[in-house]
């Protein structure tokens, strides 16, 4: 069994040799929503007890390194917005930076909020 992303869904695929044609054949047997943290109930009935041992593992560690991205960004943060300062310095257009400013403030008031209700 594989796993394909298709835009918000997980495809679980199984593959199977067809003898007839001497080649692989893939069959999508199910999906299920990409930020979902478990298998459904449904999907469960079409697969066997290996394949969900499989499709368990592969959402823990795409959980795990989605986990490990965000704390890598928490971690880097300052050095981020250091250098992201040392640039915008550099500029001298304000229509070249002003679809990054608008993408960057509403991000900041909301890292304010998360930061004042963390340190009290």
């Amino acid at each position: 069994m594989h796993f394909r992303i298709r835009k918000h869904v997980v495809q679980f695929v199984r593959t199977t040799y067809d003898a007839e044609r001497k080649k692989p054949r893939a069959q999508v047997v199910g999906s299920m929503p990409a930020t979902s943290q478990v298998v459904p109930a449904a999907l469960l009935a079409l697969i066997t007890a290996d394949e969900r041992l499989e499709a368990e593992a592969w959402i823990a560690h795409g959980q795990r390194t989605l986990l490990l991205r965000d704390e890598l960004a928490a971690r880097s943060l300052a050095e981020t917005l250091a250098a992201a300062n040392r640039w915008f310095a550099r500029q001298d257009r304000l229509s070249d930076t002003a679809w990054i400013s608008g993408s960057i403030l509403p991000e900041l008031q909301t890292l304010r909020k998360q930061l004042a209700r963390l340190l009290g």
